[in-house]
């Protein structure tokens, strides 16, 4: 568990001298695909460093639709980085799209122990900048591409996403129908959208 965990944290701005303090706060959980971790009206108060597997962030609207806000996959943080999102209930929920396995600890925890140490503000600054590229890149995709350069955008960056998400989650996460996104799949040939984007 050590091994990996401190690779995951390391690769998100945890320093090397930090890590031995830390590891001790983390616990190994396997989560089943279909299992929701947090739902509209609890704290979220854990942070999760994903070994492997998928996780889907998504709203219901009053008429039960679901909107998917984000995925996060192997290697990344999940975990409440706006100062809202820490002090006040949650409004979404956190799904484990696959079987999930991830190292979780109590986020407070970890924030004290990280917080003593004069760089530990760089673990944090990297989770906000990760969070805010994401929201720009949507931005961007919304604003400037029709559904079929959202998708090609997708899956630009996301590449290791775009076939492990099922077909009518992605379709929600890209604001089209299944049929619309089905149809820009048979018809888009993905080899060349690097060198296009």
């Amino acid at each position: 568990m050590t091994e990996s965990l401190s690779r995951i944290l390391l690769e998100n701005g945890v320093i090397p001298a930090s890590i031995p303090k830390v590891t001790p706060l983390f616990r190994q959980a396997y989560i089943c695909s279909g299992t929701v971790v947090l739902s509209p009206g609890q704290h979220w108060n854990e942070l999760m460093a994903i070994r492997q597997g998928i996780f889907r962030l998504y709203y219901l609207d009053s008429s039960g639709k679901e909107s998917n806000k984000g995925f996060f996959s192997e290697n990344q943080i999940l975990a409440p980085i706006a100062r809202s999102a820490i002090q006040e209930p949650s409004l979404f929920f956190v799904e484990a799209l696959t079987n999930v396995e991830v190292y979780s600890c109590n986020y407070e925890q970890l924030a004290t122990i990280l917080n003593k140490s004069p760089s530990g503000r760089n673990f944090y600054n990297r989770l906000a900048e990760n969070l805010l590229e994401d929201k720009i890149r949507r931005e961007i995709m919304f604003l400037q591409l029709d559904a079929k350069g959202r998708y090609e955008r997708f899956f630009t960056d996301f590449p290791d996403l775009h076939e492990r998400v099922p077909l009518h989650h992605l379709a929600s996460y890209l604001g089209m129908t299944d049929v619309t996104l089905s149809r820009i799949r048979r018809k888009t040939d993905l080899s060349n959208v690097k060198e296009l984007i």
